[in-house]
């Protein structure tokens, strides 16, 4: 798969699954835009890791969830490479609350995160993306777009939002040679804020493969749907999950 010449915009990029997406694309040649939100010591570690690879890397930090600090993200991006071909947001934010203790605020502060960012990444792109008639885009959801979970209406919300904007852009920027795709992480092994705990699910003997996913699984799909060969598959909602079926 030959990314060569192009350049890929992957949110939440400092750690994780949004870490091994970079990498991944990297390894097919194309330069990329990675973010993190406040961790400037892991931006940097990635974008070594992308040097190391022979392409080239601009580590940004930027809350993806503050408008301002993403349009700046975006512009110092686009000064630097002049278009973005891949846009993969990733970047996702997943507090728990009770809906009765809920404010509009955090309510607010999801969406914002999770699927406003996604908006306003896919629109800064879009020019070149138009211009070059070619593009790829590709959201990442997740099991509470399909799962309703206790504290967790915000979050449902934003990432079914997330499946509709896929469907809706695959729809209108299919013509011009643009695909946007959805994929569905399931149970992964990541470490997470603050710490290095990973997760190890009570139901880990319902998924069929009999273990968690891991980042590069998701990793490998994305690189994939960014490819030339993945050029008919567009408005897909993929699940990378090992055949559990809870949902």
């Amino acid at each position: 798969m030959n990314l060569e010449g192009k350049v890929a915009l992957v949110t939440g990029s400092g750690r994780n699954i949004g870490r091994s997406i970079a990498l991944a694309l990297a390894k097919d040649g194309a330069d990329v835009i990675i973010n993190a939100r406040t961790n400037q010591k892991e931006a940097e570690s990635v974008a070594a890791e992308v040097g190391g690879l022979g392409r080239k890397a601009l580590p940004l930090l930027a809350d993806v969830g503050d408008r301002s600090q993403l349009e700046a993200l975006l512009d110092k991006a686009l000064a630097e490479f002049g278009h973005i071909d891949i846009v993969v947001n990733n970047a996702a934010a997943r507090p728990h609350k009770p809906f009765s203790e809920m404010t509009y605020d955090d309510w607010r502060g999801i969406l914002a995160t999770d699927l406003d960012s996604a908006f306003i990444s896919a629109k800064a792109a879009l020019p070149g993306m138009l211009e070059r008639r070619w593009g790829r885009v590709v959201n990442l959801s997740g099991l509470q777009a399909f799962q309703g979970r206790h504290g967790g209406a915000h979050i449902s919300a934003a990432k079914v939002g997330l499946i509709g904007l896929t469907r809706a852009l695959a729809t209108e920027l299919g013509p011009s040679g643009i695909v946007v795709n959805c994929v569905v992480p399931g149970m992964i092994d990541t470490a997470r804020e603050g710490g290095t705990a990973t997760r190890t699910p009570a139901r880990l003997a319902e998924i069929p493969v009999g273990r968690l996913g891991h980042t590069d699984d998701i990793a490998a799909l994305c690189a994939f749907l960014c490819s030339d060969a993945a050029g008919f598959i567009n408005g897909q909602t993929i699940h990378v999950n090992g055949g559990e079926r809870d949902f």
